[in-house]
């Protein structure tokens, strides 16, 4: 079978909480793949994807760009892109995403949310203060003025 890539970020490398392991607080990842077969006790925030073996349980909220759940999340779903929900996943929480899939077997409890826009709005809003936090950097701000420079001198 041939393998999935699941990752969108660019050359990112996979976090892998395995079976057996417990992290207690939130995770903020740039990881193109986070998989959880243990449990985490707090967030997810990752650019990337999630994916929740079925041993897997995340007690907390999750932000991802995309989330395949066999195992169990109580908390909100944030997913830009699509939620797949296989055989016994199970979801004590709210869903925003664009897709969403799910097994006839797997379990849902919250609101789901699958308006594009308003996550387009939001994903547009977390962009600008992402590039804002990356406007401290001196060679940035010069390239700004120079900018204002050329518009000043086309009046």
């Amino acid at each position: 079978m041939a393998k999935k890539n699941r990752g969108n970020v660019a050359n990112g490398e996979n976090t892998v909480i395995g079976a057996g392991t417990t992290v207690n607080g939130d995770i903020v990842s740039d990881s193109a793949v986070i998989r959880v077969d243990g449990q985490v006790n707090g967030g997810i925030n990752t650019k990337g994807d999630l994916v929740v073996g079925s041993m897997g349980v995340i007690n907390g909220d999750v932000v991802a760009s995309s989330v395949n759940l066999a195992g169990k999340i109580d908390g909100d779903v944030d997913a830009a892109n699509k939620i797949e929900i296989e055989a016994k996943g199970k979801l004590l929480g709210n869903i925003r995403t664009k897709l969403l899939a799910m097994d006839e077997t797997a379990f849902i409890q919250g609101n789901v949310n699958m308006t594009p826009e308003e996550i387009e709005k939001e994903k547009d809003r977390k962009d600008k203060e992402d590039s804002k936090d990356d406007s401290d950097d001196p060679k940035e701000d010069e390239d700004t003025d120079d900018t204002k420079d050329d518009e000043s001198e086309e009046e």
